[in-house]
């Protein structure tokens, strides 16, 4: 159906303590419906340090992703079965009915070794989502079988999050048995228009 997808992952060390990897993708798409296409994109690079004694690690990277498709709620039933009507068929408004959604994501983790066997790990996330969803779709069929009533509602939502994550973790060994003990707080502040 007209599907077009390419992808990239490329990773190369930059030195003795710094390391650098790409991903990326795009898609552009139709689909077995009238009318119905995808479009998404999105890239995220990062880099990790590991400076001094290669104990510690620092990794930092930013993600884009943007999805825009059509919103597909597919055919109506009737008598408890689909719809007769050829497959291909969108019920509503392909042109009216769309998501469209954008990110923005930003990470920073460091993690450090200490001798004695506990790792420190911090990590921080912030993130911002911009999503606008609109659908014109097939509600009720008629008792005849041969008209469908057509439903609309819209929805915009922008979101961002802040979250902070620190782990303790501590590995023993007690004889054969090995443990690993975990220990960990979360912060995060969240706000929805």
């Amino acid at each position: 159906f007209d599907n077009k997808r390419a992808s990239l992952d490329v990773g190369q060390g930059l030195g003795n303590a710094v390391a650098g990897r790409f991903n990326g993708m795009f898609e552009r798409s139709g689909l077995f419906r009238d009318g119905v296409t995808v479009r998404r994109a999105g890239v995220n690079p990062t880099v990790t340090i590991a400076p001094g004694a290669q104990k510690t690690r620092i990794a930092l990277g930013y993600e884009y992703f943007t999805d825009h498709r059509t919103a597909d709620r597919g055919i109506p039933s009737f008598d408890g079965r689909p719809l007769g009507a050829d497959v291909t068929t969108f019920f509503g408004d392909p042109a009216a009915s769309y998501v469209d959604v954008s990110v923005h994501a930003a990470a920073a983790t460091a993690a450090h070794e200490l001798r004695s066997g506990l790792t420190v790990r911090n990590r921080t996330r912030f993130a911002y989502y911009d999503k606008f969803y609109q659908n014109v779709f097939p509600g009720a069929v008629n008792a005849a079988g041969d008209l469908v009533t057509i439903t609309a509602y819209n929805d915009s939502t922008r979101r961002r999050n802040l979250f902070n994550q620190t782990d303790l973790t501590y590995d023993m060994r007690t004889g054969s048995v090995r443990h690993t003990f975990l220990v960990g707080a979360e912060a995060g502040r969240q706000v929805t228009d």
